[in-house]
Order: C-alpha cells, then sequence, then structure tokens
C-alpha cells in the first residue's frame, strides 16, 4: 500500500508497473497523511476494503533550509507537518493493530546536526522520539537516520551546490542496493534508533565546531592532529614570519573553495567580494566554522561580513586573531568599525541583519 499526496508520476509508475508484473499487488492512496481527516480516511479504507495492515514505513519529508534567524515559522510548520504529525497520527490510528514493524525514516540532522536545517533536524528528531516512546509501550518502532541516498529521496533531487556541502563534510552516499540491505537487517534487531551514515570521520571533525556530540567524543579522541582544532597553526609556526601571510591566504582560500566545491582554489580571486564568488549566507557559516576549526580561534558572527575579500580577512587574521604568531608587517589598513547594530540598520541587508542578531545572542550567552 502507497499513500502519497499526489498521483504516482512516470517514473514512479513504471516502478509500480514492473512490481506488479513481477507478482506484487499494490494499492496507490491519495491522500495527507500531516492531515487527521486525511489519515483516519487512510487507514479506515485499508481496515475495510484490504488485508489486514501488519507493518508501517513513514517515509515522508519535505525540505525548506535556511540558518534558524531567517526561518519563519511557515518554514517551521511545513517541515514539521509530514515528520511531526504524520507520525504522530500514523502511530495513534495504528497503536492497536498487531503490527510487525513501524519504521520512520529519520535523518542524519537529528542525530549529528545540519547546518541550514535546524526544522528539518527538530522534525526529525520527534520521529526517534516517538520510536523511542513506542518501544517503551511495548510496541515496534524503529527510527532509522539515513544518511543521503545516491538515487532516490530528497537528496537525489538536491542541488549540486548542496551535495558539494555534504561531501565536503565528508558525508557520503547510500547505494540503493546498499540502503535497502541495512534496512532488511535492521528490522530484524529490534533497536529502536540506528543511524546509517557513509561518513569520512576524520574529514567530519575537521570542520566541527564547537562541543562534540557526547556519543561521538571517543571517536573523536581516536582522529588524527589533523582533526583537532587549530591544526593549521602548526603549519604556520614552521615558516619565517614573511612566508605566513601567503600561506594564510592559501588557506582560506582552500576553505572558501572547499565550500563552494571548486577543485582548485587557485581560481579564486582573493581580491573579490565572497558573495561576488557565490558564497551565500549558510555558505558562509559553513566558511566561519572551518576557519574556527583551522584556526583554533573563535570569530564573530560578523567578521567574515566586515571583512568581505579574502585579502582583508586575511590581513584581520594576522592582526586580530592570530596575534600570538608574528608576521611580516602588514601594510597599515583601516580598521573596519563593527556594524552598530543601533544606527543604519535600514542599509543592511537581512544576511548582514541576521549575523549581527547571532553575535548577540552569541555574546549574551
Amino acid at each position: 500500500i502507497l499513500i502519497g499526496r499526489s498521483t504516482p508520476h512516470e517514473i514512479a509508475r513504471e516502478t509500480i508497473d514492473k512490481l506488479e508484473q513481477a507478482g506484487s499487488q499494490i494499492s496507490v492512496l491519495s491522500g495527507d497523511i500531516s492531515k487527521q481527516q486525511d489519515a483516519v480516511r487512510i487507514i479506515n479504507q485499508i481496515q475495510n476494503s484490504l488485508p489486514p495492515l501488519k507493518g508501517v514505513i513513514h517515509a515522508a519529508g519535505v525540505l525548506d533550509d535556511g540558518l534558524v534567524q531567517n526561518l519563519s515559522w511557515q518554514q517551521f510548520t511545513k517541515v514539521m507537518a509530514p515528520k511531526v504529525a504524520g507520525t504522530w497520527y500514523l502511530h495513534q490510528l495504528t497503536k492497536d493493530l498487531p503490527l510487525d514493524f513501524f519504521v520512520c525514516f529519520s535523518s542524519m540532522a537529528s542525530m549529528l546536526g545540519s547546518p541550514g536545517q535546524g526544522n528539518y533536524a527538530a522534525a526529525n528528531a520527534f520521529m526517534d522520539a516517538l520510536a523511542h516512546y513506542r518501544k517503551g509501550q511495548g510496541l515496534p518502532g524503529l527510527s532509522i537516520n539515513w544518511g543521503s541516498w545516491a538515487t532516490a529521496g530528497m537528496a537525489a533531487r538536491m542541488g549540486d551546490e548542496h551535495l558539494s556541502r555534504w561531501q565536503n563534510l565528508g558525508l557520503q552516499s547510500i547505494g540503493l542496493q546498499e540502503g535497502m540491505q541495512a534496512l532488511e537487517e535492521l528490522l530484524q534487531l529490534g533497536a529502536a534508533q540506528i543511524g546509517v551514515i557513509p561518513i569520512n570521520w576524520s574529514q567530519w571533525f575537521q570542520v566541527q565546531t564547537g562541543t562534540t556530540v557526547p556519543m561521538l567524543k571517543d571517536l573523536a579522541q581516536k582522529e588524527s592532529k589533523q582533526s583537532e582544532e587549530g591544526w593549521f597553526i602548526q603549519q604556520l609556526e614552521a615558516v619565517s614570519p614573511e612566508q605566513r601571510r601567503q600561506l594564510l591566504v592559501k588557506e582560506v582560500c582552500s576553505q572558501v573553495a572547499q565550500v563552494l566545491g571548486i577543485t582548485d582554489p587557485e581560481q579564486i580571486d582573493s581580491q573579490v567580494g565572497l558573495f561576488d564568488i557565490g558564497i551565500d549566507s549558510l555558505m558562509l557559516t559553513e566558511l566561519r566554522n572551518r576557519l574556527q576549526s583551522s584556526l583554533g580561534c573563535r570569530l564573530s558572527a560578523t567578521a567574515l561580513f566586515n571583512y568581505s575579500n579574502i585579502d582583508d580577512l586575511v590581513d584581520y587574521l594576522a592582526r586580530d586573531v592570530l596575534e600570538n604568531i608574528s608576521f611580516e608587517e602588514l601594510e597599515d589598513a583601516a580598521t573596519i568599525e563593527e556594524l552598530n547594530p543601533t544606527e543604519d540598520l535600514t542599509e543592511l541587508s537581512t544576511d548582514e541583519l541576521a549575523a549581527l542578531l547571532a553575535d548577540e545572542l552569541y555574546e549574551e550567552a
């Protein structure tokens, strides 16, 4: 029994036809499982006219990404609906049925976090919690925190820039056969929650800043020194003061290239503005995290806005952030004043205002 808000598209229809030709009996029902009246109607239809329901796989989900401070409530409710309301209605309407399995297709976002997907992470966390709740009630329940699928699911429909960003974090794709085999095995385990995430942990820890997820602390400690915060400082200290600025420029260009998915960092002009070469506010957050990790420092939320090209940013890092490291004498540069949130707000972009707010909240905390 397949349930969807719309009729199957051509590719889905072809797949259904192949399954039916192979001997499967498939019923396609239309409805929005996040709407209670649709959920009730569908479950009643199954009970009244179809064989007994023995299992549920809830794989619905939508994306509407953005930095948390920029998200509207509508963006939250849109993403929450299928994961929260839909999962809850399915739970309520089937909890008294003798199900063999109740599987939620959750995401790695709620297990490891995902920049720009706070609403999606929260929605999937509800799925995870409900699976544990069902287990506690003696009901079948499994939440699978999937990584990205190579040829199916939302990841397969994402743009190249999103996929490149995931690859930069060390995340790899799940092949269709690998994913189906994993699902088959997980159904036999009896666990409430399991992550299926192909990942390069060394690369992952290298770009992460802040507190490590508790369950990953032991793994983080085993990673190489390259994964430790401030690993690039050792490279700076190993060269003469005259060489350090150019080395720092190369490091920042390399991190920008990683964020943009550019294979050759030398293509990047260090005098061109970051926004002019394709960096958006979400990428800027990733770049900030990467620099904080490689330099072992804390950068204000407005730093990358104030010093908008790589040359200016490098001079700022050399003068004001890496104070304990000697550089060759830098050209005098006018200090860019921190944006004053009480002046000229009407001249600031939405991204600049969001950065100011994030920085203010960080300082308050």
